[in-house]
């Protein structure tokens, strides 16, 4: 077996300092994790973990869009296509929720600082490839019948499916949908909060709710 390459040493590196943040992170909290301490944690130099990142924030936001983009995959590999709309959003909502509930404080700071981006921070290039895609589940709601009327391609109407989806995520990190039990019980309340808000969209395109 040959030597692995400088590309592969570099990205196993950046994997083992990734994952050590997100222990320090979940073990000691945001504030309380240095650098050194990740270094330490991941067996590197500190001089190494700046190599990869340039700051904390760096690595949070590394852990957070990594964490985010793991859900996403989840979402899209076990999503059925024979799934009505409300399922398959009600899907999305799930598996988004258990992501975020692994962790509930530390996720809340990654929510925080995700809300005010600075100038120097590493672009979210996960929402719009996800908007994107939740709009097309609108499209082929159409197609299907589903729904009788869809303005702006689908788009705005993935839109307003994420404005409901951040505003839930805000009360269920913050407490307001019930005690915190488990990550899968969490995201099922949080879920079930949501459900009339998201029906209450899908009327608007000409949706029939199950019962109707």
């Amino acid at each position: 077996m040959s030597p692995p390459t400088q590309a592969e040493r570099r990205a196993h590196t950046r994997a083992a300092i990734l994952s050590a943040a997100q222990a320090c992170f979940v073990r000691d909290g945001y504030e309380a994790t240095t650098i050194r301490g990740v270094a330490a944690e991941a067996g590197v130099s500190a001089a190494s973990v700046i190599v990869h990142f340039a700051d904390k924030r760096a690595l949070l936001f590394a852990c957070f869009y990594g964490e985010i983009e793991a859900a996403q995959h989840r979402i899209w590999e076990s999503i059925d296509e024979e799934w009505s709309l409300a399922d398959e959003l009600e899907h999305c909502l799930r598996v988004l929720y258990a992501a975020y509930a692994r962790h509930p404080a530390l996720s809340r700071v990654m929510f925080r600082e995700s809300l005010f981006l600075r100038e120097q921070d590493p672009p979210d290039e996960q929402l719009d490839p996800f908007l994107t895609r939740v709009a097309r589940r609108f499209v082929q709601a159409l197609e299907r019948g589903e729904i009788r009327e869809l303005p702006g391609e689908g788009m705005v109407a993935a839109r307003g499916f994420f404005a409901l989806y951040i505003a839930v995520l805000i009360g269920g990190l913050g407490g307001h949908f019930g005690e915190f039990v488990s990550p899968e019980a969490a995201a099922r309340a949080w879920t079930e909060a949501l459900r009339p808000m998201l029906w209450l969209q899908l009327r608007g395109l000409g949706w029939e709710a199950p019962h109707e």
